[in-house]
C-alpha cells in the first residue's frame, strides 16, 4: 500500500454519523444564505453613516462569517480494551500532519431584552497525515511497527451555545458573565495497509462559564472579547478548556462591518467512554477575519 493510500484508509466514519453531518452543513449552508439575503435587504434600506452608538451594542440580531488561520498542536492516546496504555502521540511531528489550517467560521448572536443575550458558534477543523513511523505505536487494540508506514485522520467540529447577562450594559460598554456548552465532535484514526485501522470517535459536551465585554471607541470602532473556562473531574470526563476570543470591529455601514481578532482554543482531556478511552491535549490559536452584519 503506498502513502496516499495508507493516508485515507482511516478517513472512514459510520454512515449514520456522515448523514447527521451533512444535514447540520447544510443546515448551516441555508442559514448562511438567509443572513446574507437579510444583510443585502438592510444594506439597500440603510445607507445612512450618521449612527450615534455602535450597532453591536445596540442591534437585536448578529451574524458573523469568517476565516480562522490556526497553528494547532495534537497529542493523543488511545488504549486498548483490554487496558493497555496506548503510545501519546504528537499527530503533526510523528504523524506527518500540518501544523497550520485555513477553516471557516460562523456565529449568530441574539439580544433578549437590554441585559440578556445569546450566541451559537460553528467551526471545523479536518487535517490527514501520513508518516514513517519511526518508533512502534500502539493506539487501541492495533500496534504498528517501526519503519511500517501509517495513515493518520484528525477531525473536530466544535460548536459552542452560551447565554450570558449583562452587569454593565449602556451605550459605549457591556461586561458581563455567561453559562455555556462547549461541544467537540472528535474522530482520530490511525492506519497502515499490512495492519488495519482504527477510528476512535467522542463528542465531549463540556459546559463553561465565561466573562464577555465590549468597548466602543466610537460609533464605529469597537474591541471585544470573551473568556471560557471549563475544568470539571466527573463521569467519563476529567480536564480542562480554555477558549478566548478578541477582536476589533470597524462598521462601514449601519448594518455591515470587518473585524480581526485572535482565538486560544486549549484542550486537555481524558476521556473514558466505549469509543474513545484515552487522552487528548488539543491546542490552536491564531488569527481570524470576518465579516459581520447587525440589525
Amino acid at each position: 500500500m503506498n502513502d496516499w493510500e495508507g493516508s485515507h484508509i482511516v478517513r472512514a466514519k459510520s454512515s449514520a454519523g456522515d448523514t447527521v453531518m451533512q444535514e447540520i452543513r447544510q443546515r448551516t449552508v441555508q442559514i448562511v444564505v438567509i443572513i446574507l439575503g437579510m444583510g443585502c435587504s438592510c444594506f439597500v434600506a440603510a445607507q445612512d453613516t450618521n449612527w450615534s452608538v455602535h450597532p453591536a451594542l445596540t442591534d437585536r440580531w448578529t451574524f458573523q462569517l469568517g476565516a480562522f488561520h490556526p497553528k494547532i498542536e495534537t497529542s493523543a492516546r488511545l488504549n486498548s480494551a483490554t487496558g493497555g496504555i496506548g503510545t501519546q502521540l504528537s499527530f503533526e511531528s510523528e504523524l506527518g500532519m500540518s501544523d497550520t489550517k485555513t477553516t471557516g467560521t460562523f456565529l449568530a448572536g441574539v439580544r433578549l431584552g437590554e441585559r440578556w443575550r445569546m450566541e451559537f458558534e460553528y467551526f471545523t477543523l479536518s487535517r490527514d497525515g501520513s508518516r514513517v513511523a519511526n518508533r512502534s505505536i500502539n493506539w487501541g487494540n492495533q500496534t504498528f511497527a517501526i519503519n511500517t508506514v501509517v495513515g493518520s485522520s484528525f477531525d473536530t467540529d466544535i460548536y459552542r451555545l452560551s447565554g450570558g447577562y449583562s452587569f454593565v450594559k449602556d451605550k459605549q460598554k457591556e461586561f458581563g458573565i455567561s453559562l455555556g456548552l462547549h461541544a467537540t465532535d472528535i474522530s482520530a484514526s490511525i492506519g497502515a495497509g499490512t495492519v488495519g485501522a482504527q477510528q476512535a470517535d467522542v463528542l465531549a459536551p463540556l459546559p463553561t462559564i465565561g466573562i464577555y465585554g465590549a468597548y466602543a471607541f466610537s460609533p464605529k470602532w469597537l474591541l471585544s472579547g470573551r473568556v471560557d473556562y471549563f475544568s470539571l473531574s466527573s463521569g467519563d470526563y476529567d480536564g480542562s478548556l480554555v477558549n478566548f476570543t478578541a477582536g476589533l470591529d470597524y462598521r462601514f455601514t449601519r448594518n455591515f462591518g470587518v473585524g480581526a481578532g485572535w482565538r486560544y482554543v486549549d484542550y486537555d482531556l481524558t476521556v473514558t467512554k466505549t469509543r474513545y478511552n484515552g487522552g487528548i491535549t488539543y491546542k490552536f490559536n491564531g488569527p481570524t477575519l470576518y465579516a459581520s452584519v447587525s440589525f
